[in-house]
């Protein structure tokens, strides 16, 4: 009887920290410019914020003057996955808009900087999509998207800048993106970008 009573009390502890999970995110790019200063790395310890990887230069943010900007990251608590059958994929992304001038000097610090991987481009609408290849030579050698990897993007017509990051390698056995996607990242590229980032950036306006 004490044994019985001993595995339901497991189970119900199991039950109440499922539904206690302590998702990660921040959401301020001051926050985010001090926190990279200091410690020379970003939030994420799969790096997918990482400046060295994710940015032109580690003070690319404090070498151009912007008019408004956006960063946002977000990593689901590990637990999601091995209690719940549904865990988001861990991402970062950053939105930086700028005056003319200001957006083709910082275009072409971004362009000399991070590299295309593969020559391979993706557009939405105005925005041109393209794998960063820093991030792809240090972590993997070989292109993982669209598990693993980091992007920049350029708006010729709002002047505007666009870095992403993606994981979705969790501790659970159960796929946290959609197989579409694996399938057929290129022909789903659109709705891959709204289905990840749309609730932060609409890119179709």
């Amino acid at each position: 009887m004490k044994k019985d009573v001993n595995i339901i009390l497991i189970v119900l502890y199991l039950i109440g920290l499922s539904g206690c999970y302590q998702d990660l995110k921040k959401d301020s790019l001051d926050e985010y410019i001090i926190h990279i200063n200091k410690n020379e790395h970003g939030y994420s310890e799969t790096e997918i914020d990482h400046p060295k990887y994710f940015l032109p230069t580690t003070t690319f943010l404090e070498d151009f003057l912007y008019l408004n900007g956006f960063y946002y990251w977000r990593e689901d608590d590990p637990l999601r996955g091995v209690f719940s059958s549904k865990v988001n994929p861990e991402i970062s992304f950053l939105k930086l808009t700028y005056e003319e001038n200001d957006y083709l000097e910082a275009k072409g610090e971004m362009l000399r900087n991070i590299e295309s991987y593969n020559n391979k481009f993706y557009s939405y609408n105005e925005y041109i999509f393209y794998e960063n290849t820093n991030f792809v030579n240090i972590k993997y050698e070989s292109s993982h998207l669209p598990e693993h990897f980091t992007m920049a993007c350029y708006n010729d017509y709002k002047f505007t800048l666009i870095f992403i990051g993606f994981c979705s390698i969790t501790i659970s056995t159960r796929p946290c993106i959609d197989e579409k996607y694996t399938n057929n990242f290129d022909e789903n590229f659109t709705s891959f970008i709204d289905q990840y980032y749309g609730e932060y950036y609409k890119f179709s306006k």
